[in-house]
């Protein structure tokens, strides 16, 4: 996959000629619990066959596309209405503490760059977002308009690649991510909200929490 946006090229450059080198983030179920909102919704709309609460559902599946009993037009349609929709993006839920210690990660390594599979069709009310808990300013990447959504992790593995090394790595949720990197990436992904990972042929490390995320940033050299 070759790198077309001339966004990126552009962050790219200015880093580069800065000498800038710094850290990258995710958003959804890294710093938003987005999948929270979403059940909450589907739970209106749907019902709650297991009963249970709603981080009982993320915790157990992680992603909608996991839950047995959504898996039909309907879900698929309050799921598209919510990524079409700029508005669900404004008031998504802040997973706690994650803006204060990305806070004091940015002190020891700048945060330059927000990298998310949203379209951009959310980007001002991610920025909104953002700027609300107070997050770092730094360029926000949303996927492009001709990369499907479900090809989204294969897009972000080969921005970071392009990236690097003036964006030295990530901080991402997603396990499904780390399998479209090349065996030669040199950058870190700090896998949040994970205590194991398949790759073992380039850097991930895997962080329980953001306490830990913070511990491994600062006894990383990048």
């Amino acid at each position: 996959m070759r790198i077309k946006n001339k966004e990126i090229i552009s962050l790219k450059r200015k880093l580069k000629l800065s000498g800038v080198k710094g850290l990258a983030l995710d958003i959804d179920e890294t710093l938003s619990f987005t999948i929270g909102f979403l059940i909450e919704k589907l739970i209106e709309k749907m019902g709650n066959p297991e009963n249970l609460t709603v981080k009982e559902i993320a915790r157990k599946y992680r992603h909608t596309d996991n839950i047995p009993y959504w898996q039909n037009n309907e879900a698929k349609k309050v799921v598209d209405e919510f990524n079409k929709s700029a508005d669900s993006f404004r008031d998504l839920p802040l997973i706690e503490n994650s803006n204060k210690i990305i806070q004091e990660i940015n002190k020891i390594i700048p945060i330059v760059a927000y990298i998310t599979v949203r379209s951009s069709v959310a980007f001002n009310e991610t920025k909104f977002w953002l700027k609300k808990h107070d997050f770092p300013e730094a360029q926000i990447v949303t996927r492009p308009k001709n990369i499907e959504r479900k090809m989204g992790n294969k897009w972000k593995a080969k921005v970071l690649e392009y990236l690097y090394p003036q964006v030295v790595g990530i901080v991402d949720d997603n396990p499904g991510l780390t399998k479209y990197f090349g065996k030669k990436y040199k950058g870190v992904i700090y896998l949040y909200d994970q205590t194991e990972t398949e790759r073992k042929d380039i850097n991930v490390i895997p962080c329980e929490n953001w306490e830990i995320v913070a511990k491994k940033v600062k006894e990383c050299k990048i």
